[in-house]
């Protein structure tokens, strides 16, 4: 069942540039990073009241984010949504025959794990269901 938009995800070239002028003009703070070199990429949650950004930057001369920069040079990647049972979910929109560009969910930190819905079951939008266990 879906709780509420947890963030949108935006492909970057540098989060300390980005986060310093979004923390200058709005009071941005990180509040998460992750990087995953394998993947190519640095991800860094960043939050003010209840809204919440994600930004990607690419790192190294490879992965899914450098070829979204190399393409499209930047911009809006997907937008999240918080599910309170991401198992459960994907049964369900697997029923109404929506494919994921992953077969099970990712764990991506001790209390988060996600699945991205395959833009071609969403009309081109890249949608990103999270499961958070805190909160």
């Amino acid at each position: 069942m879906i709780e509420k938009y947890d963030h949108v995800g935006m492909v970057i070239q540098n989060t300390d540039e980005v986060l310093g002028v979004l923390s200058h003009l709005f009071g941005f703070e990180a509040v998460e990073s992750i990087a995953d070199p394998e993947a190519g990429f640095k991800s860094t949650l960043i939050s003010k009241s209840n809204v919440t950004l994600e930004l990607l930057e690419p790192v190294g001369p490879r992965g899914i984010i450098q070829k979204f920069v190399e393409k499209k040079g930047g911009g809006l990647h997907h937008v999240s949504i918080r599910v309170s049972n991401l198992e459960e979910e994907m049964k369900r929109l697997r029923e109404l025959e929506v494919q994921f560009l992953s077969e099970t969910p990712v764990q991506v930190t001790p209390t988060s794990k996600n699945v991205f819905i395959h833009p071609r079951s969403a009309a081109g939008l890249l949608i990103e269901l999270v499961q958070r266990d805190s909160e």
